[in-house]
């Protein structure tokens, strides 16, 4: 034990060092040779401080929600954008009554974000308490696309909007250095704010009931704790201080925009992980060094055009970092849960599910109109991406938030194989190159488990947007590359041909080939989960300790199933490209692939039908408002459709295939048992 201890913290410090000797090297090449005075190290400080005391106090609340009821809370950011939309509504919009700054100040985080954290609790996180990580997680992330959706309903994204600032443009001189209220009022906020944690955790009753309920909620309740009060407490205090980062937040760029202040609190998950989600000193400390390197990027280095994207990373990139020197997990034992099991279906039931979909796609794709077909072939180029998560999460239990990265990465391989050549051979180029970065992600996967890996997939994505697809050699910033269609056997799929005596269009033939594809592709997945591979997958979910005691290579079985995971994002990505015809760095956003997960948890995540049904229904709510256009109510399901989605898994969270079939199962039990009992 001593020995495998000693080994860790060497090969820590060997990591250590890697990283200090990279980030050397990097300051050395990017440095601005602006001189270093005491003018300009106190300017680096007020804004480092600053962008750090928001950073700090987003991150805190969102540890003290985790702490009190073990749910990771997605939505932290979506909360404090909508409460800074709140606080405009109040103080500056020009048709709002315009209160006074400190009264719609005390309002928005006195009174509505409380309120609103104490709602979430009491309606969604209750219920969650024993549900699995999956459904916890989709919960929380069904709950950050509603809100995103509200606002942009709410309020209409193409308008400009500022907050201002405390006290205007008024501050003081400390030297040559400008110091406005604002940023001076924030820094403050962020210590008092630390200081008064430090009070309520330690010096009173709710406080100590707090804590009590993180080391162990069933001995706190014995002891006289109310777990439920406490978290419910939680939960307001943690949206409070959301609402108040996001209110410095849009402060401090200046605008309010639903996706920039969503995506900065996530950022906030970096301190977070600092502080091990436990320790608020060390989250504030966390929060500070986001700041203060942001800072020193903005004002002693310079970017080429080439990584004029880079410094948006840091925050993810310290978030990654944070979770590598996370001390190993030990390997879990069985987790007991009430889940229902979906059934395996034999490969010829399979066989005939799939030629089912190709007979119900085959008059469509003849019948239906040119916007209508690509909308279909939309549906099941996102179901086959979302078939990659079915042996991954499905039946490894192992959560990935990157498989829009590897759908990227697979649509870039089949623009430089067959960019203009239509060649299928792009197809199986864009799955052997995401083998090897699959791979290569599930290293992380080796040492983390649960809510660690998922942030750390997350972490893997977004840093891709920034240093991988903004690359000019890959998509670029502001520009798109050209995808040709596939020609298979002299056949291009984006020409069309006859069949039978029916012409199929160009679209119409490659929604076939999708189909085809998807069908193979589902057909060798149902494989593997009946063959030995998937009862691995499935053993090493339940129980890996027993795993590792009956001598099965969890390292081999995990970098096995994420290589699979990949391969098959990646060939989804290239019927993507091909289908759109021109790819960007925008089509494949850590943000806009989190629906994915979500989807296919609705679904049902350990079945391949649960892959189809959630590519539908993904693209259902555009149908709806093209059918039904300038229907409010379908907006409104358009918009907010997909996170009340996710927000209802938490009722079922084995997906609604499953459901249905253990439903079916059940009726037919009952209506034998009752013939047995009549025959009697």
């Amino acid at each position: 034990m001593i020995g495998g201890l000693r080994i860790e913290g060497r090969r820590t410090l060997v990591a250590a060092l890697g990283v200090a000797a990279l980030l050397a090297f990097v300051v050395q090449e990017s440095w601005a040779g602006r001189p270093i005075t005491g003018d300009s190290l106190l300017f680096f400080l007020v804004v480092g401080v600053t962008l750090g005391s928001i950073y700090a106090i987003a991150a805190t609340g969102l540890v003290v929600t985790y702490t009190t009821s073990g749910v990771f809370n997605f939505a932290q950011g979506a909360i404090g954008m909508f409460m800074a939309f709140v606080y405009w509504e109040l103080h500056s919009n020009p048709d709002g009554p315009q209160l006074q700054t400190m009264v719609a100040l005390l309002i928005t985080v006195g009174v509505a974000a409380p309120i609103t954290g104490a709602l979430i609790e009491r309606i969604l996180m209750r219920r969650l308490a024993n549900a699995s990580l999956v459904a916890q997680l989709v919960v929380t992330i069904g709950l950050m696309f509603f809100l995103i959706g509200l606002a942009n309903l709410l309020w209409e994204a193409q308008e400009s909007r500022t907050i201002g600032t405390f006290f205007g443009t008024d501050g003081f001189q400390v030297g040559q250095t400008f110091v406005p209220w604002f940023r001076f009022i924030t820094i403050v906020a962020g210590l008092v704010l630390a200081v008064l944690l430090r009070v309520v955790l330690y010096r009173t009753r709710i406080g100590v009931a707090m804590r009590a309920v993180v080391d162990n909620r069933d001995l706190a309740s014995l002891s006289g704790a109310r777990p439920a009060r406490v978290s419910m407490f939680a939960w307001a205090l943690g949206s409070a201080m959301a609402a108040l980062a996001g209110i410095f937040l849009a402060e401090e760029l200046a605008n309010l925009g639903v996706s920039s202040l969503t995506l900065f609190v996530v950022d906030a998950f970096a301190a977070a992980i600092i502080g091990r989600l436990r320790s608020l000193p060390l989250t504030y400390a966390g929060g500070m060094l986001i700041g203060l390197s942001l800072s020193f990027q903005q004002n002693f280095l310079t970017w080429g055009e080439r990584w004029t994207a880079a410094p948006a990373a840091i925050p993810t990139i310290l978030l990654f970092l944070a979770l590598v020197f996370l001390p190993q997990a030990r390997i879990e034992g069985r987790r007991v849960a009430a889940v229902v099991t979906p059934r395996v279906p034999s490969m010829k039931r399979a066989a005939l599910g799939m030629t089912a979909l190709l007979i119900v796609v085959l008059p469509l794709a003849a019948a239906l109109g040119r916007t209508d077909v690509r909308r279909l072939t939309l549906a099941l180029v996102t179901a086959f991406i979302m078939l990659s998560l079915v042996p991954l999460t499905g039946w490894a239990g192992q959560i990935s938030l990157a498989q829009i990265t590897f759908a990227g990465i697979g649509a870039f391989t089949m623009v430089e194989v067959a960019g203009g050549s239509g060649n299928p051979l792009g197809l199986l180029a864009a799955a052997a190159v995401a083998v090897p970065i699959g791979a290569l992600v599930a290293l992380p996967a080796l040492r983390l488990q649960g809510l660690y890996l998922a942030l750390a997939t997350m972490a893997f994505a977004r840093m891709a947007e920034f240093l991988f697809f903004s690359q000019p050699e890959v998509f670029g910033t502001g520009t798109a590359r050209r995808v040709s269609g596939i020609e298979i056997f002299g056949l291009n799929f984006n020409e069309g041909f006859s069949f039978l005596g029916i012409d199929f269009g160009a679209d119409s033939a490659f929604l076939l080939l999708v189909t085809v594809l998807f069908g193979a592709v589902g057909l060798g997945v149902v494989g593997l989960r009946r063959g030995s591979f998937g009862r691995r997958l499935v053993a090493m979910r339940d129980s890996p300790a027993a795993c590792a005691t009956l001598g099965i290579n969890l390292l081999a079985t995990k970098l096995a199933v994420f290589a699979l995971s990949a391969a098959i994002a990646a060939v989804g990505g290239a019927l993507l490209g091909a289908h759109l015809g021109v790819v960007a760095t925008q089509d494949f956003l850590m943000l806009g692939g989190i629906p994915y997960l979500l989807l296919l948890v609705v679904g049902g995540v350990a079945v391949v039908s649960g892959a189809l049904l959630g590519g539908l229904f993904l693209q259902s709510f555009t149908w709806l408002t093209l059918i039904f256009p300038g229907v409010t109510v379908v907006n409104w399901l358009r918009r907010l459709g997909p996170g009340l989605a996710g927000i209802g898994i938490g009722h079922n969270p084995e997906g609604l295939v499953p459901q249905i079939g253990h439903d079916a199962r059940a009726r037919r039990a009952n209506t034998r048992t009752k013939g047995n009992t009549r025959d009697h």
